[in-house]
């Protein structure tokens, strides 16, 4: 089933939204304790992100272009983390989300000639 293009796009910026809102909010106890649950999270938001962008836009220049943004998105997120008093910034956090970005361009780039990707998200 075709998925208009303005939805899956209007859904990938849902999902920027919603990565930076989980960034700043205060979370403190609203999440279990799991040993590196932190660096899992930061992993799968990334991943996702620039999968979704790449197959939306499939061209080198355009995915190339998301993954900088998301990895600079990562670095300003963590920088807007140490300045409130509830978050704090950890480059391991900054270095996990970059290799998201990276496992998930590999992905996305590997997986984009796929039959269902290629039927929801090529225009």
């Amino acid at each position: 089933m075709k998925i208009k293009r303005k939805y899956l796009l209007m859904l990938g910026w849902l999902m920027v939204l919603t990565v930076v809102v989980l960034s700043l909010i205060n979370i403190n106890g609203a999440i279990p304790d799991v040993k590196n649950g932190d660096k899992i999270g930061h992993f799968i938001a990334y991943f996702s992100l620039t999968v979704w962008f790449t197959w939306l836009y499939p061209k080198t220049w355009v995915r190339n272009l998301y993954a900088i943004g998301f990895i600079f998105l990562g670095g300003i997120m963590e920088v807007l983390q140490s300045l409130t008093a509830y978050r704090s910034m950890d480059i391991d956090d900054f270095h996990v989300n970059t290799i998201g970005v990276i496992v998930g361009l590999t992905f996305a780039v590997f997986t984009a000639a796929t039959p269902i990707v290629k039927r929801t998200f090529t225009p």
